[in-house]
C-alpha cells in the first residue's frame, strides 16, 4: 500500500487557479459570516440616530448613539473601574453556580431520594423573586462583593442544574444496559456514557446561566452597593444624567455579549463532534 502525501498540487486534475479561487471563496464566506452581525448592529444604530434627530428627543430621555459613544470615551476611567468590579461579581457567581449545579445534578440523577429531597427546595428557592431577597442579603452580608455573588449564583444555579440533569437522563436505556452488561460501574457509566451525551444540554444551560449572572450582579448592585455598573446607573438616574445611564447600559450589554460568546466558543471546542456545532460550521462554509 502506497503512502498518501498531502501537497499543494491541484486536486483531481483541477488547475491551480481553480483551487485558489475555491479557497478565496471559502475565506470570503467566513468573513461574511463574521461581518453579518455587525450589519444588523450598524442598522440599529442608524435607526436610533434617526429617531433622536427626527423627533428631537431630549438627551436625558434618549441621547443619540454618537453622544453615548463620546460619553463612554470621556468617562471610560470611571466605567472601566466599575466594569472590572461587576465582571468579578458575574464571573465568581457563574463559576460557583457551575461548581455547585453540575455536582448537584449528578446527585439528583444518581439518587431518587436525593432528588425528592432537593428538588422541592430548589424549585421553592427559584419561586422567590431575587429582588425581594436581595435586601436581606445586603443586611446579612453587607455592601461588599459577597451579596452580589450570592444573588448572581442563585439566579444562574437553576438553569445549570436543570439542563445538566436533563442531559444526564437523555441517554437511551438500552445503551446503559449494554454498558452495564459489560461490567461497567455506575461511576463509569456516569462519566463515560451519560456525561458526554449530556454536554450539549449542559452548555445550553451554561449559556443561559452566564446571561443570568449579569442580571443577578446588576440586581445586587441596584439594592445596595458603592461601586459597579449597576451603582453607576442608579446614581446617574438619580441625577437625571440619562447620557451616563445609556453609556453604562451599553457597556453592560457589551459585557453580557462577550461572556456569552466566550461560553459559546468553549462549547464549540468541547463538543466539535456534536451535530449542532458541525451544522454551524457547515452553514458558514456554504452561506
Amino acid at each position: 500500500m502506497s503512502n498518501t502525501k498531502l501537497s499543494s498540487e491541484p486536486v483531481a486534475g483541477l488547475p491551480a487557479n481553480v483551487v485558489r479561487r475555491d479557497s478565496s471563496k471559502s475565506a470570503g464566506r467566513r468573513l461574511k459570516a463574521i461581518l453579518t452581525p455587525f450589519i444588523g448592529l450598524a442598522a440599529l444604530l442608524v435607526v436610533w440616530a434617526l429617531i433622536t434627530a427626527v423627533f428631537k428627543i431630549p438627551e436625558y430621555l434618549l441621547p443619540s448613539p454618537v453622544i453615548v459613544a463620546k460619553r463612554i470615551v470621556t468617562d471610560w476611567p470611571l466605567l472601566s473601574r466599575n466594569f472590572a468590579y461587576t465582571l468579578l461579581e458575574v464571573v465568581v457567581g457563574f463559576c460557583v453556580s457551575v461548581l455547585v449545579g453540575i455536582p448537584a445534578a449528578f446527585l439528583v440523577v444518581l439518587s431518587r431520594p436525593v432528588e425528592r429531597i432537593l428538588m422541592p427546595i430548589i424549585v421553592a428557592s427559584q419561586a422567590v423573586p431575587k429582588v425581594a431577597i436581595a435586601p436581606l442579603l445586603v443586611i446579612w452580608l453587607g455592601f461588599g462583593l459577597l451579596p452580589k455573588v450570592v444573588i448572581s449564583f442563585l439566579i444562574a444555579f437553576f438553569p445549570v442544574l436543570v439542563s445538566t440533569s436533563t442531559g444526564l437522563r437523555s441517554v437511551e436505556t438500552d445503551m446503559i444496559d449494554l454498558v452495564r452488561s459489560m461490567g461497567a460501574s455506575t461511576t463509569k457509566i456516569m462519566f463515560k456514557v451519560r456525561l458526554p451525551t449530556a454536554l450539549p444540554q449542559i452548555f445550553s444551560g451554561l449559556k443561559v446561566a452566564i446571561s443570568l449572572s449579569v442580571v443577578g450582579a446588576l440586581v445586587g448592585e441596584f439594592v445596595g452597593a458603592d461601586r459597579g455598573l449597576g451603582y453607576i446607573m442608579m446614581t446617574a438616574s438619580g441625577s437625571l444624567d440619562g447620557t451616563l445611564v445609556w453609556a453604562t447600559l451599553i457597556v453592560l450589554i457589551f459585557l453580557g455579549v462577550v461572556l456569552f460568546q466566550i461560553v459559546a466558543m468553549i462549547e464549540r471546542f468541547a463538543i466539535r463532534w456534536h451535530v449542532s456545532v458541525r451544522q454551524d460550521a457547515t452553514n458558514i462554509t456554504t452561506s
